[in-house]
Parts: structure tokens; sequence; C-alpha cells
């Protein structure tokens, strides 16, 4: 099994960061951001994406199960 690390911080990501990635900036996206490398790429906070997370599974989102 591949793992997954950020490219910018070399962060293991979890299942849900490479979704969020994938739903927010590229559904075909080969290398991620961590939730934190990624709060600071949008400029907000990190509990305002991991309220997206749930968010988009609470909507059924395929990206996040």
């Amino acid at each position: 099994m591949e793992v997954n690390k950020c490219r910018e911080c070399g962060k293991e990501l979890t299942h849900d960061e490479i979704g969020l990635y994938r739903r927010l900036v590229n559904r075909g996206a080969k290398d991620f951001l961590c939730i934190e490398c990624l709060a600071a790429y949008f400029r907000i906070s990190v509990d305002v994406l991991r309220k997206r997370i749930q968010t988009f599974k609470a909507d059924g989102c395929t990206l996040f199960f």
C-alpha cells in the first residue's frame, strides 16, 4: 500500500486529507497537502477545513468514507 505524504512538510496523510485536497483543489491530483499546509495555502483555519470535511461526509461525498 502506498503511503502518501504532504508535498510541503512530508507529514503522512489521512484519507480525509487526501479527499479534502481532491475536493477543493484537483480531483485527479497525485500529490497532496496536509490539512495544516492546505489551510495555510487558502489562508484559513484548520477548524474551517475540518468542518468542511464533516459537511462533505454528511452530504455523502464519495471522496470521504
